[in-house]
C-alpha cells in the first residue's frame, strides 16, 4: 500500500497533466461542433495557422488578444458565430505554429498578415471581432479598410491606454515588467495572468497549469515578449491615430478590467462617435468572453441580429 504522501504525489502528477488534455479535447469538440478545420498556409513569406469552417455565409474574422492561441479565446463563442458566419480564425504571428518568415514583432505586421491571409483566401468582405490585443488590430484594419461591414472589439488598448497604466498593473500583479506578467516563466505566473483575465482567484493548483504554460508560451517565450515590448513602445503613437471610421462598431468591456479601464472604453465610444454602440458587461474583466460568457454572449446575439 503507498504511504499518503506518495500516493498523493502521483495523483497530483495525474491530474496536472490531464487538465490540459481535458481542456483541449473540450476546445476541439466545440471547433467540431461548429465545423471549423485547422489549416496551415504560407503567405508572403509567413506561415500562418488560421481555423476556417468555409461556409457560403458572410464572412466574420476572429483575431485573438494576446495570451494562448485562438481557439483558446474564443471557444466559448465559436458556435455563436458559426451559426450565422463563414468564420476566419487566423493564429497571430508567433501564436500556435504561426510563424513569420522574416523577424515581425509589431502591430502592423499582424495587420498585415490578416489582410494577407483575407487575400489569400480571396475573402473581400467581411467583418471583424478582436478582444484587447486583437481589438487594436481590428481597429487598424478598419482605420485602413474602410469596406469592412462592422467591428466588434473589447478590452482593448486603442488610443486610450497610457504609460501611466503600465505602471499601475506592475505594481497591482507585483511583476517587474509587463513582459513578465504576459508572457510569464512558468505555471505560477500563468495563474497570475489567469487572474487578470478574471479577477478571480482560482483553486486551481499553479502545478496542474504547468502542461498549459509549456505548450502555449515556453515554446517561444522570448518572441511574444517582444511583441509585448513593441506594443508598448508603439501606445503614444497609436494615441495619435484617427479611428472615426463609418462602419458600425460595436464595444464591449468589464466593468472591472484591470487593464484598461472601462472609462477607456468610453472615451473610445466618443472619439469614434454616432457609429459606435458601448455595452459595459457588469463583474467582467480582462476577457468577460471567458469570464462571464452568459451575459458577452447575450450582448453579442442582440447586437448582431439588429445589425442583420
Amino acid at each position: 500500500m503507498l504511504k499518503p504522501l506518495i500516493f498523493f504525489m502521483l495523483l497530483f502528477a495525474l491530474f496536472s497533466c490531464n487538465v490540459y488534455k481535458s481542456a483541449e479535447k473540450h476546445i476541439n469538440k466545440k471547433m467540431n461542433a461548429a465545423d471549423m478545420t485547422l489549416y496551415s498556409v504560407d503567405v508572403q513569406g509567413d506561415t500562418i495557422e488560421y481555423w476556417d469552417n468555409q461556409t457560403d455565409k458572410p464572412v466574420m474574422v476572429l483575431v485573438h488578444g494576446f495570451g494562448a492561441s485562438a481557439k483558446f479565446q474564443w471557444f466559448r463563442q465559436i458556435e455563436l458565430f458559426a451559426a450565422n458566419y463563414r468564420v476566419i480564425m487566423p493564429n497571430l504571428l508567433h501564436f500556435g505554429k504561426t510563424r513569420p518568415g522574416i523577424e515581425k514583432f509589431d502591430v502592423q505586421d499582424q495587420v498585415e498578415m490578416v489582410e494577407n491571409l483575407l487575400t489569400h483566401l480571396n475573402v473581400k468582405d467581411y467583418s471583424v471581432c478582436g478582444v484587447s490585443y486583437g481589438g487594436l488590430i481590428a481597429m487598424e484594419m478598419a482605420a485602413r479598410n474602410p469596406g469592412i461591414n462592422q467591428v466588434i472589439a473589447f478590452d482593448t488598448p486603442v488610443k486610450y491606454m497610457y504609460e501611466s497604466d503600465i505602471g499601475k498593473v506592475k505594481r497591482q500583479f507585483e511583476v517587474q515588467s509587463i513582459e513578465e506578467l504576459f508572457a510569464p516563466d512558468d505555471e505560477k505566473g500563468l495563474k497570475k495572468l489567469m487572474y487578470l483575465a478574471s479577477m478571480k482567484k482560482s483553486i486551481l493548483p499553479a502545478g496542474w497549469l504547468k502542461e498549459f504554460h509549456q505548450e502555449l508560451y515556453a515554446i517561444n517565450l522570448n518572441d511574444k515578449r517582444r511583441l509585448i515590448t513593441h506594443l508598448v513602445a508603439g501606445l503614444e503613437e497609436y494615441a495619435s491615430h484617427d479611428y472615426h471610421v463609418k462602419m458600425p462598431v460595436l464595444l464591449i468591456w468589464g466593468s472591472n478590467d484591470p487593464v484598461v479601464p472601462a472609462e477607456r472604453g468610453a472615451l473610445l465610444k466618443e472619439h469614434i462617435g454616432e457609429n459606435a454602440t458601448y455595452v459595459v458587461i457588469d463583474k467582467g474583466a480582462h476577457m468577460p468572453n471567458l469570464t462571464e460568457t452568459k451575459k458577452f454572449n447575450r450582448v453579442l446575439i442582440d447586437y448582431l441580429e439588429l445589425m442583420n
